[in-house]
C-alpha cells in the first residue's frame, strides 16, 4: 500500500510485520500514540440491514440514462439521496451531525473526482480511467501526517513517531529513525470505509454503463 505525504511516496508496511522485524510487543500500535475516545461515536457493527437499505435506495435513485457531460450536474442529486438515506438510518447508527456532514462531503468529493475524469475523457476522446485509480488518487490527496511528534525507542534507537490519517481517519504511523518507516495500522480508522468504497464503485460502474 502506497501513500504520498508532503510530496514523498511511502510504501506502508503492515504493523504486525514491523513488530515482528523489530521484536516489538503487541501493545505497539497506533493507540499507543493517539488514543480514540469512542464516547458518542456511531457504530455500524449491528447496522447491516440499515446499510443495505441505504445502498439499495441510493442505487435505485440513480438516473437510468445520462450523457458523460451530465454527471457534474447530476451528482448533487445523487449526494442528496445519500445524505437523506443516511439521516433516515441514523437512529440505528448514531452518527453526530458533523460525522454525517463529513461522510457526505467525502462521498461527494470522490464522485466529483470521477465525474471530472469522465468529462475529460469524453472531451479529449481518451480512455476513461478505471474508478479505483481515480478514487485512489483522490484518497491519497487527503493523506496527512499529524504535526505532533512522539518519542519511542525501537531497539536501542530513539525515534520520533507521527500519526498518519486520510479521509477515513487514522490509518498508520511514520517512524523517523536512521530511516523513515511507514506503518499501516487502520485499527482507529472509520469502520465504514469498506462499505463506502464498495458503494462508490457501484455508482461509478452505473455511471459508465448508462453513459455508454
Amino acid at each position: 500500500m502506497q501513500f504520498t505525504i508532503d510530496g514523498i511516496r511511502y510504501d506502508f508496511m503492515p504493523i504486525r510485520d514491523f513488530r515482528a522485524i523489530h521484536q516489538l510487543p503487541a501493545t505497539f500500535n497506533i493507540s499507543l500514540f493517539e488514543s480514540k475516545d469512542y464516547t458518542g461515536l456511531g457504530r455500524i457493527d449491528a447496522a447491516g440491514a440499515a446499510l443495505h437499505q441505504l445502498h439499495d435506495a441510493v442505487i435505485a435513485a440513480l438516473p437510468a440514462k445520462a450523457l458523460p457531460l451530465d454527471w457534474l450536474s447530476l451528482l448533487p442529486d445523487v449526494t442528496h439521496s445519500f445524505e437523506t438515506q443516511l439521516y433516515q438510518i441514523n437512529d440505528q447508527i448514531g452518527l453526530r451531525d458533523v460525522e454525517i456532514e463529513f461522510a457526505v462531503a467525502g462521498f461527494s468529493d470522490a464522485l466529483q473526482a470521477y465525474a471530472y475524469a469522465f468529462v475529460y475523457a469524453h472531451s479529449t476522446h481518451t480512455p476513461l480511467p478505471d474508478f479505483i485509480s481515480v478514487y485512489s488518487e483522490w484518497l491519497n490527496g487527503t493523506v496527512k501526517a499529524f504535526a505532533q511528534e512522539h518519542t519511542y525507542i525501537v531497539g536501542d534507537e530513539s525515534c520520533t513517531v507521527q500519526v498518519v490519517a486520510h479521509a477515513y481517519g487514522r490509518i498508520g504511523l511514520l517512524i523517523h529513525a536512521s530511516q523513515t518507516y511507514a506503518i499501516y495500522d487502520p485499527a482507529l480508522a472509520c469502520p465504514a470505509e469498506g462499505f463506502m468504497t464498495q458503494l462508490l464503485i457501484e455508482i461509478a460502474a452505473h455511471m459508465r454503463q448508462v453513459s455508454s
